[in-house]
């Protein structure tokens, strides 16, 4: 065997490994929670070695890093892309209704159900390890999503903003989560998984939200009411058009 050869070989090995190391910690993570989890249990079942973790990745936090990384950076690039084309400088009325679909649909394929159950139960897990993985990983999307909510809502004060925005992100965690508990109420003909249904319904509701007159005085930040409450994308107006 060629030098080439064996490090090629060599290569594919340590992918698999990485690979192996990610799928079982997955799991893992999403069935009993990061802190319940040591770094023995996921080489074991993974099948590598056990130093295998510290090899590749360096520690347990790195490994739950990665596996956010490697499922939300294809997601992410496509809400920034579609959150700047919602705020471009051809853009003349800003719709709140385009701007919440970039924000949410694309996270509603999440991909594998492990990884959908990650990432319900650590968006809520107090762990200080887990909390700077959560900030890290949708740091950027959230300022973008924040920057083109201030444009689009000029009506509503800091404070007021920060309280429907913290319905937007409930909802859209809630519907991600899928727990089934709406289906035992509502029957199985319902489910939150179906994406398409997700965006019809819940971006009218939660565009009314956003759009409503303030709760209170504005302080400074009163400027124009949004002039529509749920415009479409596909009528969205541009300059010069």
């Amino acid at each position: 065997m060629t030098k080439a050869a064996a490090a090629n070989r060599h290569e594919a090995l340590s992918a698999d490994t990485r690979d192996k190391i990610l799928d079982a910690a997955e799991v893992l993570f999403a069935e009993r929670g990061y802190s319940a989890v040591s770094t023995r249990n996921i080489t074991d079942k993974a099948g590598v070695n056990v130093a295998a973790i510290f090899y590749h990745f360096g520690s347990k936090q790195a490994v739950l890093d990665e596996i956010f990384k490697r499922r939300l950076e294809p997601i992410n690039r496509r809400r920034e892309a579609m959150l700047a084309e919602c705020i471009g400088p051809d853009v003349e009325n800003y719709s709140v209704a385009d701007i919440l679909t970039a924000f949410i649909a694309p996270t509603l394929d999440l991909g594998t159900s492990s990884f959908k159950l990650l990432a319900g139960r650590t968006s809520t897990d107090p762990n200080p390890e887990v909390r700077e993985v959560m900030f890290s990983v949708y740091d950027s999307v959230a300022r973008s999503f924040f920057a083109a909510l201030d444009k689009a809502c000029p009506h509503l004060s800091k404070k007021e903003m920060f309280w429907r925005a913290a319905c937007v992100y409930g909802a859209m965690m809630y519907i991600r989560a899928d727990n089934s508990r709406l289906q035992y109420i509502f029957g199985d003909d319902f489910s939150l998984s179906n994406a398409e249904e997700a965006v019809r319904y819940a971006i009218p509701f939660l565009t009314a939200g956003m759009t409503s007159p303030p709760v209170d005085e504005p302080a400074g930040r009163l400027r124009k009411m949004p002039t529509k409450t749920a415009p479409s994308s596909n009528t969205k107006k541009r300059k010069g058009s």
